[in-house]
């Protein structure tokens, strides 16, 4: 496009996002990080507790505070919501925004009950409104280059995936959702959706199928720690555990024939800007070779040192944030709405298999 033409093009208006729930996650997940996406601004809150929208709305110098969610959906200068409700009212809010034609960006789980998929499917597919699930992590790179990885072969067959997922509760999570199970409480409901968004994401849910543990004696019968596996024909073992009373931990641990890579601290880049580093480690073989020969001893221990992938520093709610604008501006294809639904119907299935000890299989 020539400069001429250029001068002559409308300048495309910011996106601009209404608050539903003024919770913790809020700032993290969207009033820091539109700061760092161009073409976007939060123009309003909503919450029950209005005083609690204002003092967060002067804060962070949003305009306009409503006391009812339904006002904010009536509002014409709103373009896209986010959720930061509890788990159990997302189901009900999705489909609210969506009628009202305003694209949705909401916190996991996308819903508790299995129920609400088929009603939010039909939503979905007749609102000209998009819907994204705020998994954070799908939205770094880590994840496409280990998918390569382990499609490239390289270090021969993916044996097991080892991932621990466990966050202290700050404060017992007392006074919170996360401790009521009515409200989709207990660790796999708030942690969970990642570990299934990760197999889904470099090596598929096909086939699968799922065991789980977990002896419930969290507050009011929660999943305080939640062991799951997953089988694939293969012979892939993914393994997982869950924790909101273990010692801080959060890795991902991939077995190859010939190789372990890991990722450590998984979690760090949504605190803020930080790098993530893939390590490699080669597993050494047993290889007949003249252990006198110097150049080959050489050989042998420059191949054997770790090697890392460095990702530059990245925020995953910046970056979930700018793709969630980029699919609304048409720039992206937007996520396939039975991803998500996929890992609501595991979810589910595995919470309650972890009581009657079945197994559960992928569609």
């Amino acid at each position: 496009m020539n400069a001429a033409a250029a001068a002559q093009e409308p300048a495309m208006q910011d996106i601009r996002f209404g608050i539903i729930g003024c919770s913790a996650i809020a700032p993290r997940a969207l009033l820091e990080p539109i700061r760092h996406v161009a073409g976007a601004r939060v123009t309003a809150l909503a919450n029950r507790t209005v005083a609690k929208a204002q003092e967060m709305a002067e804060r962070y110098e949003v305009n306009v505070v409503y006391g009812h969610a339904e006002d904010m959906l009536k509002d014409p200068d709103i373009d896209a919501v986010y959720i930061a409700l509890s788990n159990d009212l997302h189901a009900e809010w999705i489909g609210r925004a969506l009628q009202a034609h305003k694209h949705v960006l909401v916190e996991k789980p996308l819903c508790l009950n299995t129920a609400d998929l088929a009603p939010l499917a039909a939503i979905v597919e007749q609102s000209n409104a998009y819907l994204l699930e705020g998994v954070m992590v799908q939205h770094h790179p880590w994840q496409r280059e280990l998918r390569r990885i382990i499609e490239s072969g390289r270090y021969g067959r993916l044996c097991s995936i080892e991932t621990s997922l466990c966050i202290p509760a700050k404060e017992g999570h007392a006074d919170n959702y996360r401790s009521r199970p009515e409200q989709g409480g207990g660790c796999f409901w708030d942690l969970g959706v990642y570990w299934l968004q990760f197999l889904q994401a470099v090596v598929g849910l096909e086939q699968a199928e799922f065991h789980s543990q977990s002896d419930f004696a969290g507050p009011h019968g929660c999943d305080w720690t939640f062991h799951a596996q997953a089988r694939y024909p293969s012979g892939l073992e993914a393994s997982a555990l869950f924790s909101f009373e273990r010692p801080y931990r959060c890795a991902h641990v991939l077995t190859f024939d010939s190789a372990v890579v890991t990722l450590k601290d998984c979690f760090r880049a949504n605190l803020g800007f930080y790098k993530m580093t893939l390590k490699t480690e080669i597993i050494k073989k047993d290889i007949a070779v003249n252990i006198s020969d110097v150049e080959v001893r050489s050989a042998l221990s420059q191949s054997s040192l770790p090697t890392k992938t460095v990702f530059e520093p990245m925020n995953y709610y910046v970056n979930q944030l700018d793709a969630f604008c980029s699919i609304i501006r048409g720039e992206t294809e937007p996520i396939p709405f039975h991803e998500a639904a996929e890992r609501v119907r595991l979810l589910a299935a595995i919470h309650k298999a972890a009581r009657s000890g079945e197994a559960i299989y992928a569609v």
